[in-house]
Parts: C-alpha cells; structure tokens; sequence
C-alpha cells in the first residue's frame, strides 16, 4: 500500500488495514520543505507499523497544514520519487539488490539544508495497531 494521505486519521486507518490485512506499508508525507518517506511491516514479528510511529495522533484544529502552509513542488517531487523507490524496495524484496526494504527506518528529507536523516522505529509492545499482529 503506498500511502500519501493528508491527515492522521486516514494515515492511521490506512495503517491498521495494512496490519489487518498482511500488507506492507510505504508511507510519504510532506509540508512546505520537509518530507518523510517510511516502509512499515506491523503485520510481521518485530516490525513496528505508522501508529508505533506516531502513536494515536490526531488532526488537531491548530495543526499546520499544506493548504495553509503551502508546499514547494519540488519537495513534492523528491519525497514522490522517494517514496517510489521504496515501494520498489518491497517488491523486489528478496529478489533484487536493492531489495531491502528497511522497514520501520524513516528518512527525513529536509529541503532547506538539503539534507537527509534517518532514524530506527521499534515496534511499541503496547501498540493498538499491531501489537496482536
């Protein structure tokens, strides 16, 4: 599932489907200069899924937005073809050099330096999304 959604609560469903269902998650996200790209696999033993990520965020009424806040297309460009290549990464899992999906590492792409940052999500063991899984 390749997931580009607006708001936590459908990035949320959309997530706990993934988990549900057996489904691997790549999630992309982005706002004015900043952008996040992630493989999530809550449905597997030791992956975390989005909601280890965020918890069980919700779309505050003061919470910034893209509309209000605008977007820099070429930020939308780059977390895209990111976020591309990592759907690439899950389905040549196994079968491919470059299939590694590296679930639960998001990356942080920053527009204004630029710059590139990863870090680990570790399955929460209280998790409502997958802790079951």
């Amino acid at each position: 599932m390749l997931d580009g959604c607006d708001n936590f609560a459908t990035r949320l469903a959309v997530s706990d489907a993934c988990v549900k269902l057996g489904v691997p998650l790549t999630s992309a996200a982005l706002g004015r200069f900043q952008g996040q790209v992630a493989n999530f696999a809550g449905h597997l033993e030791g992956q975390s899924c989005y909601r280890c990520f965020v918890g069980d965020a919700f779309d505050a009424e003061d919470c910034d937005t893209c509309a209000a806040d605008g977007v820099l297309g070429a930020m939308a460009g780059w977390v895209g073809t990111f976020a591309a290549m990592h759907a690439v990464r899950v389905l040549t899992a196994g079968h491919a050099a470059m299939g590694d999906p590296q679930w639960g590492k998001v990356h942080l792409l920053d527009g204004l330096t630029p710059a590139l940052r990863t870090m680990r999500i570790v399955k929460d063991p209280e998790c409502r999304g997958c802790s079951a899984a």
